[in-house]
């Protein structure tokens, strides 16, 4: 009877351990591809294929989690190093807005370059990188990323999805001179 008890007990706390262990790596693994998307954003600055490159470095670097369970990617226009999503606008977390995010979803992240391109009909359109400063005569424009992934638990012991996100701003980096 005792051992039925404790085993029960053992089982479940290897479960639990599993279940942290496995969102704790997926939390890791985004919260690193977040950081490594901004400094992409910051180093390309107003490169064409800025938010390409960036949503690219995304998916390189969360090889620990599943594409499909990444949800949105967004790079945003922020006003200050300590700006976050909210205070920019918390639409961009679901869509585009003008002049201040571009929003993908899971499925942008297999597009080809060609789909970014800042003008027409471009994922990117809405806040283009042509538009972003990059210059050391004026002020520096900082960019953002906010990524969210959602994490299903995989032992069943608790059947609940996590969703997680995190952002990172950064300076745009001067490119020239004027």
């Amino acid at each position: 009877m005792e051992a039925a008890i404790g085993s029960i007990l053992v089982v479940t706390l290897i479960f639990g351990v599993i279940e942290f262990g496995l969102a704790f790596k997926d939390y890791l693994s985004m919260s690193a591809a977040v950081r490594d998307g901004a400094r992409v954003a910051s180093t390309l600055g107003s490169t064409t294929s800025t938010d390409y490159d960036v949503i690219q470095q995304i998916k390189r670097r969360m090889v620990a989690v599943d594409s499909n369970q990444i949800e949105r990617i967004v790079v945003f226009k922020a006003s200050s190093p300590s700006s976050t999503i909210e205070s920019v606008n918390a639409a961009c977390k679901t869509t585009s807005i003008t002049n201040v995010c571009n929003s993908y979803s899971a499925a942008d992240l297999s597009r080809p370059s060609t789909d970014f391109v800042g003008s027409g009909s471009a994922k990117d359109v809405a806040w283009p990188p042509a538009s972003r400063e990059d210059t050391l005569s004026g002020p520096p424009d900082y960019v953002g990323v906010w990524v969210q992934i959602s994490h299903q638990n995989i032992t069943g012991l608790i059947n609940v999805a996590e969703t997680y996100s995190d952002e990172v701003v950064m300076r745009i980096e001067p490119a020239t001179i004027s």
